[in-house]
C-alpha cells in the first residue's frame, strides 16, 4: 500500500515526489506528453527554486535571456517595452531535470493515464490507471491531484466547485530567419531577443505571445474556448501575416486547456484525502497565464503538511493564504491589461515602459 499517489508528473507533481521520498511511500504516475508552455520563468519561480535548493542547470537554459516584455497592442499598433527579469528555458529540459532529482525510492509509472479511484472504507482508495495499455491498481492512503488545468482528479472529486474559464492555448514553433519581417525594427520590437505579448480584443480576453528560442520562435495565444477557436487563431495569424511576418510554415504545434481563476471561489485545494496541487488547484496568475511559481509553492506547502496522520487540510489552507491573494491581486490588472481603452490610454503615458531604441 502506497501512502500517497501523485497523479501527474509535471513542476507541481515532481517537486512533492521529492519532498515526501524520504517521508512515505510514494507513487508518481506520469503521463509523457509535451507541455504546451512558453517556457519562461517568472522572478517568483526563480525565488521558490531557490527556496527549494535548486540551481538551473545550464542545459536548461535557452538564448536569449530576456529583461523586458515588449507589449504589443495590434488595435492602437502601440508597443511598449517593460523590464522584467525573466529566464528563458527549454520546457521539456525543464521536466526532464525536475524528473531526474526525485529519489529511486519513489515508484515513478511512466506512459500511465488516471482513469478514476474507488474508496476503500477510511483506508484510502483503490486507484485504476492505464500502463502501457494495460489497466492496474494500487491502493492508496492520499491522492494528490497534480495533473493540470484540466485535471482528472478535479472532476472526479470537486465537480460541483466553481471551474475556473477555459481557454485554449495554441503555439506554433518556426524557424526565426524564415518568418521574421524585414521591417521589424520599424514596428519596434527585436523579435529576436524580446518575449512579445501581443493584444487585440477581437481575438481574445486574453493575450497571444511570440517567444524567441534560439534560432526559433514560437508564435501561440490563450483563445476562449468554443467553435471559434481555431478560427480566431488563424485570424490572428492572419493580422500578423499582414504585417510582415511569414506564419505559415511551422515545423511543429502544440495545442491544450487552459483555466483561467477569474474568481476566488473557483481555487480549489481538496478535501481530507484527495489534495490538488498547481493547476489543477487553479493556482495560475489570471493577468498571465504562469503557473510554475504557483506550482512548486503549493507543492512545497503541501509537503509542509505531511506528518504522521497524513495531509493536513487546514494547514495547507493556511499556508497558500498570501499566494491565493496574491494570485486575486492580479485580477486588479485585468482592466487595465486587457480593457482596449484603458491599455491604450495606459500605453499612451509610457508609464514604468522603458526608453528603448532599436
Amino acid at each position: 500500500m502506497y501512502d500517497v499517489a501523485i497523479v501527474g508528473a509535471g513542476p507541481a507533481g515532481t517537486t512533492l515526489a521529492r519532498l515526501l521520498s524520504g517521508r512515505c511511500r510514494v507513487l508518481l504516475l506520469h503521463r509523457q506528453r509535451k507541455k504546451c508552455c512558453g517556457g519562461i520563468l517568472t522572478p517568483e519561480s526563480q525565488k521558490m527554486l531557490a527556496k527549494l535548493d535548486l540551481a538551473l542547470p545550464r542545459e536548461v537554459l535557452v538564448d536569449p535571456q530576456p529583461y523586458c516584455v515588449a507589449v504589443w497592442d495590434l488595435q492602437s499598433q502601440l508597443v511598449r517595452h517593460y523590464a522584467r527579469q525573466y529566464a528563458n528555458i527549454d520546457r521539456d529540459a525543464f521536466d526532464r531535470w525536475l524528473i531526474s532529482l526525485i529519489p529511486a525510492k519513489v515508484d515513478i509509472r511512466t506512459d500511465t493515464i488516471y482513469r478514476h479511484s474507488q474508496p476503500v472504507g477510511n483506508d484510502g482508495f483503490d486507484i485504476f490507471f492505464t500502463e502501457k495499455e494495460e489497466i492496474r491498481s494500487e491502493r492508496v492512503r492520499f491522492l494528490v491531484g497534480a495533473d493540470g488545468s484540466a485535471s482528472t482528479v478535479r472532476r472526479e472529486f470537486f465537480a460541483d466547485q466553481l471551474i475556473p474559464k477555459r481557454y485554449i492555448a495554441i503555439q506554433e514553433w518556426f524557424e526565426s530567419p524564415k518568418v521574421l519581417p524585414e521591417n521589424f525594427k520599424q514596428i519596434g520590437i527585436d523579435f529576436r531577443n524580446d518575449y512579445v505579448g501581443i493584444f487585440d480584443s477581437e481575438i481574445t480576453d486574453f493575450y497571444a505571445w511570440m517567444i524567441p528560442k534560439n534560432e526559433q520562435l514560437i508564435f501561440g495565444g490563450a483563445i476562449p474556448y468554443g467553435n471559434k477557436t481555431q478560427e480566431m487563431f488563424e485570424l490572428l495569424r492572419t493580422k500578423l501575416n499582414k504585417a510582415g511576418f511569414h506564419l505559415d510554415c511551422s515545423f511543429r504545434r502544440e495545442a491544450g486547456s487552459l483555466f483561467r481563476p477569474l474568481n476566488p471561489f473557483s481555487v480549489c485545494l481538496g478535501s481530507e484525502r484527495v489534495f490538488l496541487v498547481g493547476e489543477a488547484a487553479g493556482l495560475i496568475s489570471p493577468s498571465s497565464a504562469e503557473g510554475i511559481s504557483s506550482a512548486l509553492t503549493s507543492a512545497y506547502y503541501l509537503a509542509q503538511t505531511f506528518g504522521s496522520k497524513g495531509f493536513n487540510l487546514s494547514a495547507y489552507h493556511k499556508s497558500l493564504r498570501l499566494l491565493r491573494g496574491q494570485l486575486w491581486l492580479k485580477t486588479v490588472k485585468i482592466p487595465v491589461m486587457f480593457y482596449p481603452w484603458l491599455r491604450k490610454q495606459v500605453m499612451l503615458t509610457g508609464l514604468t515602459a522603458l526608453d528603448r531604441g532599436l
